[in-house]
C-alpha cells in the first residue's frame, strides 16, 4: 500500500488542492495528516472542508489547538498569534467539534504519527537536531514515526545516529532502522523552496518519496493581504 503524508497545510487552499490533485492522479488514496491544518493563510474553513473528506488519519497541531482555545497560542510569535486570532474569529462553529476530536498521537503496528515530538506531543517541541529527536525515539515502539511542525523535510535515524535534509526524490529505507520523518510543509515551506512539500510512502517497497510541487502561491499571498493578515505571511510564501 502507498500512502501520502501531509503536514502544516496552514489554511493554504491553493497548495492543498494542488497536492490533492497530484495524489488523486497518482491513485494514492490513503492519507496521514500531521496537524496544523489552519493558521497563517486565509482559507481555514475551505481547507478543513477538503481535509474532512479525505480518507485520512489526522492528528492535531498547535495552531489547530490554538484556533479552539487562544490560550494554546500564548507562546506564539506576534505574527502567528495575530493570524490565529483572525483564524479563530473566521472559523465556522462546526469545525470546533471536528478539531476537538483529533488526537495528539495515532499509533498503528507500523507507524506513530504526531505533529511534533512523540515523547511529549501536547507540548509541540521542535525537532531540528538529532538530540531533539532522541526522547521521541526512546518513547516510540514502531519502526516509523511521522512528524511535522518545523516545515522542513527531514529524516532522523536512531540506530544510524544521524539526520539529513530531504531533497525532492526517492529514498529506499532500511527495515532494520528506526526513523522519524518530516514530509515538509504543504502550506508554508520554510526551506527557501516555494514549492509545497509532501511525502509518499510505499509500504511494500519500503521506499519514501519527497514530492515538491509548484502551486499558485501568488494567489494565496493575495488572499492573505486582502484578509488583512500580516504582510510577512504573504511574503514568506514567495
Amino acid at each position: 500500500m502507498k500512502y501520502a503524508v501531509l503536514a502544516d497545510i496552514h489554511s493554504n487552499l491553493e497548495a492543498l488542492n494542488t497536492a490533492a490533485d497530484y495524489l488523486a492522479s497518482a491513485k494514492i488514496n490513503h492519507y496521514l495528516i500531521l496537524g496544523d491544518m489552519v493558521g497563517y493563510a486565509a482559507n481555514p474553513n475551505e481547507c478543513l472542508e477538503v481535509v474532512s473528506k479525505m480518507p485520512a488519519k489526522i492528528v492535531i497541531g498547535n495552531h489547530d489547538a490554538a484556533a479552539m482555545d487562544l490560550r494554546q497560542g500564548e507562546g506564539f510569535t506576534k505574527t502567528a498569534y495575530e493570524a490565529i486570532v483572525w483564524t479563530k474569529n473566521s472559523l465556522e462553529a462546526r469545525w470546533n467539534d471536528f478539531l476537538s476530536r483529533l488526537p495528539y498521537v495515532h499509533i498503528t503496528t507500523t507507524y506513530t504519527m504526531t505533529h511534533a515530538s512523540v515523547d511529549s506531543p501536547e507540548v509541540f517541541q521542535y525537532l531540528f537536531y538529532l538530540d531533539d529527536a532522541m526522547p521521541s525515539f526512546r518513547r516510540m515502539e514502531t519502526p516509523l514515526g511521522w512528524i511535522g511542525h518545523t516545515h522542513v523535510p527531514q529524516i532522523f535515524m536512531a540506530k544510524g545516529k544521524s539526520t539529513a535534509y530531504l531533497n525532492e526524490g526517492m529514498y529506499p529505507l532500511d527495515r532494520n532502522e528506526t526513523y522519524l520523518i518530516n514530509p515538509g510543509s504543504v502550506g508554508q515551506p520554510r526551506d527557501r523552496d516555494s514549492r509545497l512539500s509532501l511525502a509518499v510512502f510505499d509500504e511494500e517497497a519500503y521506499r519514501l518519496q519527497i514530492v515538491r510541487l509548484p502551486y499558485d502561491c501568488h494567489k494565496t499571498a493575495k488572499k492573505i493581504r486582502e484578509a488583512g493578515l500580516p504582510e510577512s505571511l504573504a511574503a514568506r510564501l514567495l
